[in-house]
């Protein structure tokens, strides 16, 4: 699991897909912020095209790769959390995500991580690792 962490720290700017509300499959970045209790956080709004999906369907995958063609997939389902200590610790963690919502208490503001299948895989030919998140 340390090494799905480490991945994410080293490239912390992610693709995320959805099943958008149109039935349509839907992708957009986010960013990675931090790891507590073996699960990685990010964030978004629930004014957000994205929150609105998840909240749908929780389903999702990610992926972000590396210059040198490493990547990484996640698979699961979200899992959105009310910890207000854990959203402040979001806020802190970045600047532009403290602009927008300045207080882990923002009705608006939303945190979540994902339960599920991580892969790091590459071009090697070596079978790809598999974590369970």
């Amino acid at each position: 699991m340390n090494e799905v962490i480490d991945f994410l720290k080293e490239n912390s700017l992610i693709y995320l897909a959805t099943s958008g509300l149109d039935g349509n499959a839907k992708v957009r970045p986010i960013l990675f912020y931090f790891e507590e209790d073996g699960k990685p956080y990010f964030c978004t709004a629930n004014t957000k095209p994205m929150f609105k999906e998840l909240d749908a369907n929780p389903n999702c995958e990610m992926v972000v790769a590396t210059p040198e063609f490493v990547w990484l997939r996640i698979a699961g389902k979200v899992e959105f959390t009310d910890d207000v200590e854990l959203k402040q610790k979001v806020i802190d963690s970045n600047e532009l995500v403290k602009t927008l919502y300045e207080t882990g208490e923002n009705p608006i503001f939303e945190v979540f991580t994902v339960s599920g299948k991580a892969t790091i895989a590459d071009f090697s030919g070596e079978p790809p690792k598999t974590f369970e998140l």
